[in-house]
């Protein structure tokens, strides 16, 4: 709400600036409206970092704001008196300003207040043959809300309604404060309780925004299997499925199987097993060697990129894996197949909560013998 208050008064003050001179849409005119504005948003910068501390993603969130909504606003106010006015031509420029405004101003209604919400379920198949009949696994990652609601329900309905052997959340399930844990938590307790209602085994590892006590503390109450470097074998109709959840840690100092998990998955399993390697950023995947037992990596984190730029991808994924990867989906890495899911959620705090062509997703991974 500060960033948006910021934002609008940048906008009437650049477009004072503007119309306080002859015509307002003139290339000068224009000129010292961008001026006051890029002046004006560097001073409210340094304000805000040094007194709220505003971090490099609130800085983006600032400039995005300035983006779709401070230039809507001074650009209305520099060319309706122009189109009101009928006794002068309008100036070519007035209209490319205008026309700017409003497709600005769509898209960020649309990146902020729509797509962010437009749910969809990504459903992909992998042979294996540790299968002798089809496994379903649903894949549930980076909710990273502050609250549950109906969008997050409606999350897990779409999982449950393709009837999942398995369900994995490969972290980032909440994003809370220490002091709103106690008060939320029960919330996803709940949340978890409908997956572990209705399906078997229902497998979680901690992301960058959990906290590891809290986590296990909400696993625990909701019957879910929440695993930290370990492998667990699961029983699905008749059929064994190894879970191999690992942490990585926050900060991203390393990324590669803990070597005793490796050791453990050399020494005990084959290729007649199905192993499921579950992890919260997918660069662990770049530490499978070839003829590893593991058949297929399963993470988050990304997000997509939440933003995908049409011929660039998407801008930041904040993992070493290539960006097509990272971009969500099934793929082919290194020999290694790995989903990574573009989560449902979005990143908070300070970050822009937009999603711009990376719509979240639910996962369905049907597994078949090859």
């Amino acid at each position: 709400m500060l960033l948006l208050i910021c934002a609008i008064v940048t906008a009437l003050f650049s477009a004072f600036a503007a119309r306080f001179r002859r015509n307002g849409t003139d290339v000068s005119d224009l000129a010292i409206g961008l001026i006051v504005a890029a002046l004006m948003t560097l001073l409210v910068i340094v304000v805000l970092v040094l007194s709220i501390g505003l971090d490099v993603f609130g800085i983006l969130h600032l400039l995005y704001l300035q983006l779709v909504v401070a230039f809507p606003i001074a650009a209305a106010f520099l060319v309706i008196p122009h189109l009101l006015d009928r006794e002068f031509r309008t100036p070519f420029l007035a209209y490319v300003v205008g026309i700017a405004a409003v497709v600005l101003a769509l898209t960020g209604f649309w990146a902020t207040h729509v797509e962010p919400f437009n749910l969809k379920i990504d459903r992909q198949a992998l042979g294996a043959s540790g299968v002798d009949r089809p496994v379903i696994i649903g894949v549930i990652a980076d909710l990273q809300t502050e609250r549950v609601t109906d969008y997050e329900r409606s999350a897990v309905e779409k999982v449950l309604a393709a009837e999942p052997d398995i369900v994995v959340l490969p972290g980032d399930l909440y994003q809370l404060d220490d002091e709103d844990f106690a008060v939320r938590a029960p919330e996803f307790v709940g949340l978890l309780r409908q997956l572990t209602d209705a399906v078997d085994h229902v497998v979680i590892v901690e992301g960058d925004a959990d906290d590891p006590e809290g986590l296990g503390s909400i696993a625990e109450d909701a019957g879910a299997l929440f695993l930290q470097d370990e492998i667990v074998d699961l029983d699905v109709g008749g059929q064994v499925i190894t879970v191999v959840g690992v942490t990585v840690p926050v900060d991203g100092s390393s990324s590669e199987i803990d070597p005793l998990i490796a050791e453990q998955l050399s020494a005990n399993y084959d290729s007649d097993d199905l192993v499921v390697l579950l992890t919260h950023r997918p660069d662990p995947v770049l530490s499978v060697e070839a003829g590893s037992p593991i058949d297929l990596t399963i993470a988050g984190h990304t997000h997509g990129g939440q933003v995908s730029i049409p011929g660039i991808g998407p801008l930041v994924t904040f993992t070493d894996v290539p960006r097509a990867v990272a971009a969500g989906g099934l793929h082919l890495l290194n020999g290694q197949p790995i989903y990574v899911s573009t989560g449902v959620g979005i990143e908070r705090d300070q970050a822009p909560q937009v999603r711009f062509r990376v719509r979240p997703s639910v996962g369905v991974i049907t597994i078949v013998p090859s």
